[in-house]
């Protein structure tokens, strides 16, 4: 298997990379009718697309912000005061 990688000089994360890449591209031309939105009080058209983009992004943010790392403080040693 890596022989075929070797071959086209490619690694297999770069082969996964490009099909997933040329599927979102399919994805995207098959979705770019407008779609009547009605969000609140007003109603607006956009591309399919958009929205999807729009959704994931807010989902993707949401997501950040409440499952962010939280850096630790270092806590220090016990017997390495600081002596000034």
């Amino acid at each position: 298997m890596s022989g075929i990688f070797e071959k086209i000089n490619m690694t297999p994360k770069q082969v996964i990379n490009i099909i997933l890449l040329l599927l979102l591209l399919i994805f995207i031309v098959q979705n770019v009718e407008a779609v009547r939105v009605k969000f609140l009080f007003t109603g607006f058209d956009l591309p399919l697309i958009i929205i999807i983009v729009i959704s994931f992004f807010i989902g993707f943010l949401t997501s950040k912000a409440f499952f962010s790392k939280k850096t630790k403080v270092k806590e220090e040693e016990p017997g390495k005061e600081d002596r000034t």
